[in-house]
This record gives C-alpha cells, structure tokens and sequence, in this order.
C-alpha cells in the first residue's frame, strides 16, 4: 500500500504544479489583457477628441454655406429631420428626451452641432458646457475631456451668434426658441 501512496502523491504533485502554472499564465494574460484595455481606452478618448476638433472644423467651414439635399456629405439640420417626422433612438423611441443623459443616446453620426442643438432642446434648462459634453457622449476630464469640453463650448458660441442658442450667463446655455426675446450675440 506504501507505494501506492507514493504513487498518488506524486500524481497530486503534478496536478497542483499543472494548476499552479496555469493560474499564474492566466494571471499574467489577464495583466496583458488590461494593459491591452487601458490602451484601447485612451485610444478612444483621442480619437473622440479629435473627431470633435474636426466635425467642429467641418461645422464652421459649412456653417455660413448654402449646402443643398444632393451636395456630397450633406446632413439634414434640425429642421429637415423635423420635417420628417420625430426621430427614433435605438431602442425605437421617438419624442424628446427628459434629461441630457437620455439624450446621450444621440446617434453618433450626427454632427457635433446638431448633437448639441438637441441636447439644449431636449434639456428642458439651461445647461453647463460639461453637462453637455457628458450628454453626448464625450470625455469631460482628463486631456481629452478639456479638448472635447472646448469644443463643445466653442459649438455652443457659434449656435449663439447664429441666434439657434443663447448664453444667459457665461459657460451656460439653452436652445434659443425656448427662452424668447433677445438673442444675445444675434445679428
């Protein structure tokens, strides 16, 4: 019986050395794997930064042009999509949202200005910069929070000198149709 004993103390031995170097390749892989996700991370962030910096580049550049239904690249404004009935999410819900969170759920292929432009109108109150960056998604701290947070504010002083916002005090702002009278930075 003595070595059969023998025998299976040997065998444990090996299934507890088999385990424990399986354990510790799974520790290292899931070490590399979060390695893998805080790259991936950031790498969102800075393309989300940048795709902001551009669709805010693009928005000014076609802000003051006459772009047509049949021009390459072109995008319904607020009033086209209006015209052609209530918008739905993904989840095939039409209607405004009730808060800035619930309008995160814009879609992403809408331009910056247009995502801001709901994000105000759907608010139901005048919002913070941060508080509409984070309702469209966007970083709001870190390097690319404070790109994204600039962007957007710069979005929102364009809706307001082209009187679709207004700003009733500063780093604030509200859908202009919402409020009346006098739009500040209006011609």
């Amino acid at each position: 019986m003595v070595s059969g004993e023998a025998a299976a103390v040997e065998g444990l031995r090996t299934a507890v050395d088999f385990y424990a170097d399986k354990a510790a390749r799974l520790r290292q892989r899931r070490v590399d794997l979060e390695k893998e996700l805080a790259q991936v991370d950031a790498d969102l962030a800075s393309t989300s930064a940048s795709h902001d910096h551009l669709a805010a580049a693009l928005e000014e550049i076609t802000a003051g042009a006459d772009v047509g239904s049949d021009a390459p690249g072109y995008r319904p404004d607020k009033e086209d999509a209006e015209a052609q009935g209530p918008a739905s999410d993904e989840n095939g819900a039409t209607g405004p949202a009730d808060s800035p969170q619930q309008a995160a759920t814009t879609p992403r292929n809408l331009h910056l200005g247009q995502q801001v432009l709901q994000v105000l109108a759907t608010a139901g109150r005048p919002l913070r910069v941060k508080e509409i960056t984070e309702a469209i998604g966007r970083p709001v701290s870190g390097k690319q929070g404070a790109a994204a947070i600039e962007t957007t504010r710069k979005t929102c002083k364009r809706h307001v000198a082209q009187g679709k916002a207004i700003e009733p005090e500063p780093g604030v702002f509200a859908i202009a149709s919402a409020v009346g009278g006098h739009v500040k930075g209006a011609a």
